[in-house]
């Protein structure tokens, strides 16, 4: 795989994000490889659309953005608190591209796990 598939598939790709992936189908077959994306572009979440739902944290629907990445309970702490009363919605904002990065890896691993996984099951015809 390279750089041009990874780009033709996801357009808004970060750099670090693109070196993950390809480090990560690097030992994969072309039809793993091609899997790999199909999933991973459906689970990952762009930089935009995470700090897009984190602003909705001044308007009153703090943690929506944590819950998606999956953390719950600070999620449900955001929502309780109005987001610490606004200063870990800040922090969230100011944070964005780490949260962003930190939750496209977690995906990037597990969907590498259940594409070799699927690749590696015997078949019984």
């Amino acid at each position: 795989m390279n750089q041009e598939q990874v780009l033709r598939v996801i357009p808004d790709i970060e750099y670090d994000e693109l070196v993950m992936i390809l480090n990560i189908t690097r030992e994969m077959s072309v039809p793993q490889q091609e899997q790999f994306l199909m999933l991973y572009q459906r689970r990952r979440k762009s930089r935009q659309e995470l700090l897009l739902l984190s602003l909705l944290g001044f308007v009153g629907v703090a943690g929506i953005h944590r819950l998606i990445i999956g953390d719950i309970a600070l999620g449900i702490i955001y929502l309780l608190t109005g987001g610490l009363c606004l200063i870990g919605t800040i922090v969230d904002i100011i944070n964005i591209n780490s949260l962003t990065t930190r939750y496209n890896m977690k995906q990037g691993y597990e969907t590498a796990t259940l594409v070799t996984a699927a690749f590696n099951q015997p078949r019984n015809f």
